[in-house]
């Protein structure tokens, strides 16, 4: 028995795969909802941002908002091909009761070459402060 649901991903991309297109690596990942069988609802640029910890080298990302309707039975394939998928960094894929409106708004411009280099790591914290030495207890004499 079939049964279609609607689905929200959200997809962390690759920064160097952005660098080279927007659109088509856009094209390429919403490509492989549709090769099971999905159709896309909504796909856009949600932000770009720096992550929280390095991930596979880089320290900036790229996430993708892909809002699908597909068959419950093919979203197991649709996560094989996410986790295969090189340009995914990660990927948040999650059943979705309705469809935001924003979803369906616009996408702004975006400038792939406004991204910042991620060339070299964040500079390493300081290290801790020396602890103090304490001044030697004068011994106790009693009278």
């Amino acid at each position: 028995m079939q049964r279609k649901r609607t689905y929200e991903c959200m997809c962390l991309l690759d920064n160097r795969e952005v660098r080279k297109g927007w659109q088509p690596l856009k094209d390429a990942v919403t490509a492989q909802f549709t090769k099971h069988g999905a159709s896309i609802l909504s796909s856009r640029r949600w932000d770009e941002r720096r992550l929280a910890y390095p991930i596979r080298a880089q320290h900036r990302g790229t996430y993708l908002l892909v809002y699908f309707s597909a068959d419950t039975q093919a979203v197991a394939g649709i996560r094989r091909d996410l986790h295969f998928n090189e340009s995914l960094l990660r990927y948040l894929l999650l059943d979705c009761p309705e469809v935001p409106q924003a979803a369906y708004e616009p996408e702004a411009d975006f400038d792939v070459n406004a991204i910042p280099a991620d060339d070299a790591p964040p500079p390493p914290p300081p290290p801790p402060p020396a602890p103090e030495a304490e001044a030697p207890a004068e011994p106790v004499t009693e009278s």
